[in-house]
């Protein structure tokens, strides 16, 4: 028993009037990664959505570890530019070098940790509902329910389903609900040592890339929710394809 019990603060999910679920509406939309990039609102639009890029500029050609140089890699489509590299008796040497691409596409769902003002999006949707943060968890789990219920053969990559049967793809196929706070920061990295980014760094980074924004957009205070369709526990893109999802099930029958 506490002595004095503290509420936990609210979060607000900023809608148009008719997609606010406390008022009637019964379907939940859930947007891609990538689709941000290409959004029709110019103020809630991101270009970048998704994307991060390295770059290593060392003073004279060095010496790496095969671990080190191994780690740079994108998870989907990227561009990789040697500048100077050798290998001497098995061992890497590197001067400069840059790689820049995109994570996997996921389903996204985003809330804000303002009920008041959300920069651009309170801009442009005049409607909230709140929701308290010790409950996003929980609520995050049931869109995953909801989503994993809705997923089909045409939302998974081409390389799984030319492959694989519909029953094998099933029985290796899961969902994982992620939740972070957006952090907002440069989409890029200058490496001046090895040491300025180890291979623990470069491997945190990379399972980051999906919450890491600009500054510009700072005022949204984003808590984002991440839905990762796995394969064989790895994560894999998504087709470019959001899903609008009915929040009563039963709707469906009656």
């Amino acid at each position: 028993m506490k002595m004095i019990g503290f509420s936990s603060p609210d979060c607000a999910k900023f809608c148009p009037p008719e997609f606010n679920i406390r008022n009637g509406c019964n379907t939940i939309r859930f947007g891609t990664l990538f689709d941000f990039r290409t959004e029709e609102n110019e103020k809630l639009r991101d270009e970048g959505e998704g994307t991060f890029s390295y770059s290593v500029e060392f003073p004279e050609l060095t010496k790496v570890s095969r671990e080190w140089i191994g780690a740079f890699e994108m998870e989907n489509t990227g561009s990789f530019h040697i500048g100077e590299m050798e290998m001497r008796n098995g061992d890497f040497f590197v001067k400069n070098m840059s790689l820049t691409g995109s994570s996997h596409n996921c389903w996204v769902y985003c809330i804000s940790k303002s009920t008041e003002v959300a920069g651009d999006i309170t801009d442009t949707h005049q409607d909230k509902w709140l929701i308290s943060q010790d409950k996003l968890q929980l609520f995050a789990n049931y869109l995953g329910g909801l989503l994993w219920s809705e997923i089909n053969f045409s939302d998974l990559p081409d390389h799984i389903t030319s492959r694989f049967s519909m029953q094998e793809i099933l029985q290796r196929l899961s969902l994982s609900v992620e939740i972070k706070e957006i952090d907002y920061n440069h989409r890029s990295v200058t490496i001046l040592r090895e040491e300025d980014l180890p291979v623990s760094q470069i491997s945190i980074l990379k399972d980051s890339i999906a919450f890491i924004k600009p500054k510009m957009f700072e005022k949204e205070n984003e808590i984002r929710i991440a839905f990762w369709l796995v394969f064989d526990n790895k994560k894999i893109s998504i087709q470019n394809k959001p899903k609008i999802v009915g929040l009563r099930p039963i709707d469906k029958i009656i």
